[in-house]
């Protein structure tokens, strides 16, 4: 993971799909398989089903939480720092945890976002409080909306440690994170986690429009 120093699997399992599991046993046994196979980390967002999503992975994780590298995300869209605190406590209480590995301001997609991010007393104090308090080992941000947004925040001057953006085949023609974003963030070594490899669900594989290559 970038500067950090944690070893994470170059897979990950996604929260919101967790939470559309027909019940704990399930997921209990999908977390196990994870990590007996090597997949260490598991992503997470505070709105995820209301909630739910967290929920079921902290029982998931209960027994087993040192084995894995744990990330949530924070909703504020501008919001103050004494909201994205209650989230945080919110997320750990689901979680079953007294501490995140990863924390990140979540959906970073709006044109004014950066700009209220760093507002005095605005969510990045929080990033900031929360791993002063030992509540989040590191933090960082996540977007899928447009590379100029992503930029905006990595030149707003705060110390970042992650970064979550989209990768994927169509990124490289059109808004691409690939070429205007990544080289930032390896320069700068942040932990860069991608998503919607392969669209949100699987829709380019499922509408045909990526296929696998027959050897």
């Amino acid at each position: 993971m970038g500067k950090t120093g944690l070893q994470v699997s170059i897979l990950g399992i996604g929260g919101f799909h967790l939470g559309t599991v027909a019940g704990q046993p399930e997921v209990n046994n999908m977390v196990a398989k994870a990590l007996d196979h090597g997949i260490n980390f598991f992503d997470n967002a505070w709105e995820y089903h209301q909630g739910a999503s967290e929920e079921c992975v902290g029982t998931a994780l209960k027994v087993k939480r040192d084995k894995a590298i744990v990330m949530t995300k924070g909703l504020t869209h501008g919001r103050k720092k004494d909201v994205a605190m209650r989230m945080l406590e919110e997320s750990l209480t689901r979680l079953q945890t007294d501490h995140l590995d990863v924390w990140q301001v979540h959906e970073v997609v709006y044109y004014n976002d950066p700009e209220k991010c760093y507002a005095p007393d605005g969510v990045l104090e929080a990033l900031a409080a929360a791993k002063q308090q030992g509540k989040a080992r590191f933090v960082g941000f996540t977007g899928h909306k447009n590379p100029s947004i992503h930029l905006a925040m990595l030149n707003g001057g705060f110390p970042f440690d992650t970064i979550q953006m989209p990768l994927n085949p169509f990124d490289y023609s059109y808004r691409s994170f690939q070429q205007e974003v990544l080289p930032v963030a390896a320069q700068r070594g942040l932990a860069v986690f991608g998503m919607k490899s392969i669209g949100g669900s699987g829709e380019m594989i499922s509408m045909g429009a990526l296929h696998q290559p027959r050897l």
